[in-house]
């Protein structure tokens, strides 16, 4: 019992020390979820489990963001020289949403991503850029997925 209150406790305190949890969602047949991506951060996890071969619809809802000082963008990014130095994946416009399952190779989403996918695991999501620190914004999204 005593086990049992401890356990509760830290649970009730992670949140107030900064921590998220995060339960990962299981989708069996369709569900749909509105995620915050934001511009500052890293791989972020959407909470998402997918299988080979689910259907997996990202739609932008509203949002900007700006990889640098005093330019904003929406999901398609910039639009520059996907060639970029700063770009986390080669070939797809600088600033754009990208996504990615587990360690996979990253994948465009852009405003709207309607693909079935081929590999298992959380979904993740970012701006496709290596240089954070100056970043801002974020972008909400939906996110669809069914079998």
């Amino acid at each position: 019992m005593k086990a049992l209150r401890w356990v509760v406790l830290v649970l009730a305190l992670l949140p107030l020390m900064g921590c998220r949890l995060s339960l990962p969602r299981s989708v069996e047949k369709e569900d749909s979820l509105t995620v915050m991506v934001r511009a500052d951060s890293d791989w972020q996890d959407t909470g998402i489990q997918v299988k080979p071969g689910m259907r997996v619809r990202i739609r932008q809802i509203s949002g900007l963001w700006s990889p640098w000082s005093g330019a904003t963008f929406d999901a398609v990014g910039s639009g520059g020289d996907p060639r970029c130095l700063g770009n986390v994946a080669e070939g797809i416009s600088h600033a754009a949403l990208i996504g990615r399952v587990e360690d996979s190779q990253p994948f465009y989403v852009g405003r709207d991503f309607d693909q079935r996918l081929g590999e298992r695991g959380t979904l993740f999501l970012r701006i496709n850029d290596t240089h954070l620190e100056d970043n801002a914004g974020a972008l909400e999204v939906l996110i669809e997925v069914e079998r």
